[in-house]
């Protein structure tokens, strides 16, 4: 497949279900959660390091990331200080680029709401960052438990964020392909009135609500 094949793959998969088919543990923590209600974000990770507190190399980022990547901000810390703003949402917004990921905290909700710019972090602050150190720009970077690296897919939704590292991406579209049919199964036969418990302890498939 090609990667916009993948992409597009990906933008028909919840999640949820995305973690399910994904052989180790891929999703971020749950701070880390979605700041525009019913926004969606699925691209490659353009990594960003940054000290805490500044996000200098934030600003050199977003004239650096290619279309379609999404911006994956390790700030190594509690969110007290704004990572991502307005300003760096409107600018991704015209480059093109898909979303941010941080586990870090935004500012300017309100606005990037209204632009309807996929942002999902760690929490909202107003207290602005500091500017001068440069931070690491495409390198391996780790929120929570997580390692991601430059190219891993990333995939955001209501549910929250999970990675698929790029060796894995046919595997778990595969798995995943399985699971929704499975689903598929399973709804009819609660339509056709077989009680969820049984539904449940027969399928033996991890995870399901």
């Amino acid at each position: 497949m090609t990667q916009e094949e993948i992409i597009q793959a990906l933008k028909a998969l919840p999640t949820a279900t995305l973690s399910e088919a994904t052989a180790q543990p891929c999703d971020l923590p749950p701070l880390v959660r979605c700041m525009v209600p019913g926004a969606r974000v699925v691209g490659t990770a353009f990594t960003v390091r940054c000290p805490l507190g500044d996000n200098t190399a934030v600003t050199r980022a977003v004239d650096m990331a290619p279309r379609g990547s999404v911006m994956v901000i390790d700030c190594g810390g509690p969110p007290r200080t704004a990572m991502w703003g307005e300003t760096a949402s409107f600018t991704s917004q015209v480059k093109g680029i898909a979303g941010c990921v941080t586990n870090g905290a935004a500012r300017d909700i309100d606005a990037i709401v209204e632009l309807g710019f996929p942002v999902f972090a760690a929490g909202l602050s107003l207290r602005g960052s500091t500017k001068g150190q440069p931070g690491q720009i495409g390198v391996a970077v780790t929120i929570g438990d997580i390692l991601i690296r430059p190219g891993d897919f990333i995939c955001g939704d209501s549910d929250g964020v999970v990675v698929i590292p790029t060796g894995e991406i046919d595997a778990v579209l595969k798995a995943a392909g399985r699971l929704l049919a499975e689903e598929k199964g399973r709804n009819e036969r609660i339509k056709a009135g077989v009680p969820l418990a049984e539904i449940l302890a027969k399928s033996g498939n991890r995870g399901q609500s």
